[in-house]
């Protein structure tokens, strides 16, 4: 008998406690996409990424010249030159490939040093709105994994109010 009065007092206690608990949403990614900070720092990759392309132009470029020049002159080389030419020529595409994994992974660098004091940031806002509005569980519904739900408030108005944007 004393166990199933616990028991009836756990559950009740835990519905009450279910029964208080508030549930949010909002779109992370276009709440990230809002901040000031992403702007600047999708202008600061901008500018990483065009810097790397045209130091990567100069490589192709001298690839490409000295495939134009092995094509015109390979008839009147000897065998041991054309086997030196190619050698060339395949160390020039060994190195494009090694410059453009190296310029992914700065652009990877770079933008995951841009990008983590923003999604700081966004969370820190983000918390600070849930405790103020007393929301226990907010949810990301910019990966559509949540396909039903019960009722549940947006909170971007209020995230934007926090941020000063309009």
């Amino acid at each position: 008998m004393k166990f199933i009065c616990t028991l009836c007092l756990l559950l009740l206690g835990s519905t009450v406690l279910f029964a208080q608990s508030k549930t949010g949403h909002i779109n992370f990614q276009q709440m990230i996409g809002i901040m000031p900070e992403s702007k600047l720092a999708g202008d600061s990759l901008n500018i990483l990424q065009e810097k790397l392309n045209a130091d990567g132009q100069q490589l192709v470029a001298e690839y490409t010249k000295k495939v134009t020049d092995f094509d015109s002159t390979q008839h009147t080389l000897s065998p041991a030159m054309k086997e030196v030419k190619v050698s060339e020529i395949k160390a020039l595409q060994a190195n494009i490939q090694k410059y453009k994994e190296m310029s992914e992974q700065a652009m990877n660098t770079r933008e995951q040093q841009l990008l983590t004091p923003i999604l700081d940031k966004a969370k820190k806002i983000l918390k600070a709105v849930a405790n103020e509005k007393g929301y226990t569980l907010v949810i990301d519904n910019s990966r559509d994994a949540v396909l039903v739900s019960a009722e549940a408030d947006d909170l971007m108005s209020a995230v934007k109010v926090k941020m000063g944007i309009r």
